[in-house]
């Protein structure tokens, strides 16, 4: 995979020899971006060798930008097999199990999803930075889009995303919003993992539509104007139908994990300007209750 990103300078904004910074600025990078390339060996070059951030261009030259100016990310390699969705040289999308978390903790140092794609990437990119564009709960299975430059992070736009859950009871309306404030739950400073609705919390807003009813819950689509943590649990939960199997917002979870899943995703690929659609198919533990 090529770490660098190219670029022909066919003008010069009618400047005479313009620097890499007035480059950089002129095409939208960010602060950022331009102070880690400052910072980062070898992450600019001009015709194939390494310049500084104040060289100067001339039309026609080729200006080559590191697309991973950062240090690469440095956490423990996790066995497991992914289940790709998509890749390409600027994404990697997967379908996370139930049960497993994004990142490494105290408790999952050894099963996280971050360490099994820095596994997955270590030989295609050796400086590969860790970036997840959205990061579901541990119980909460789905697509998960992980990027693999900093160009793809900075240029992904919004993400469409549909949810699919199995809440308990049968809901009093096909279709309805929750628009409740939650609140983090903090004791002595300490976050304690649980969120609840509350009017000195944040704006939340779910939007839910009953797709099928059963004797003793229902399946249901949900879509988010807000991303607050635990935002469909936390919701759920305060009208009354949490999800199945949640051991945080459910007093019978009965399951050992929340039946939710990120079924559905679409974004414009900001390089190709195509629409990318992914669908997933239901677990195989949601079977017993969807047959």
């Amino acid at each position: 995979m090529d770490e660098y990103e190219k670029f022909i300078i066919e003008n010069t904004s009618n400047l005479k020899q313009p620097t890499i910074f007035f480059f950089l600025k002129n095409n939208n990078f960010s602060e950022h971006y331009i102070k880690n390339l400052r910072n980062f060996p070898n992450s600019m070059k001009v015709n194939g060798k390494p310049e500084k951030i104040n060289q100067r261009l001339a039309i026609g030259d080729v200006l080559e930008i590191h697309k991973n100016p950062n240090l690469k990310t440095e956490i423990h390699f996790c066995e497991g097999e992914l289940d790709i969705l998509f890749e390409d040289d600027d994404y990697l999308i997967v379908n996370k199990p139930h049960n497993l978390t994004c990142t490494p903790s105290k408790s999952h140092f050894y099963n996280n999803l971050g360490g099994q794609v820095c596994n997955y990437m270590k030989d295609k990119q050796p400086n590969f930075v860790l970036r997840i564009l959205n990061r579901l709960d541990k119980e909460t299975a789905g697509i998960v889009i992980i990027v693999k430059n900093l160009m793809a992070y900075k240029n992904t736009g919004k993400i469409n995303k549909v949810y699919m859950a199995l809440c308990e009871g049968q809901l009093p309306e096909n279709q309805f919003t929750i628009n409740q404030p939650i609140l983090t739950i903090n004791e002595n400073g300490i976050n304690q993992l649980k969120r609840v609705v509350s009017e000195n919390g944040k704006p939340a807003i779910t939007h839910i539509t009953t797709e099928k009813t059963f004797a003793n819950f229902s399946l249901i689509k949900v879509t988010l104007e807000t991303g607050r943590t635990h935002q469909i649990r936390v919701h759920l939960s305060h009208i009354g139908h949490s999800l199945l199997g949640d051991s945080i917002y459910s007093e019978n979870p009965k399951e050992n994990h929340a039946f939710l899943i990120l079924k559905q995703i679409s974004f414009t690929h900001f390089r190709r300007k195509k629409q990318i659609n992914i669908q997933i198919k239901y677990p195989q533990d949601w079977k017993k209750y969807l047959t």
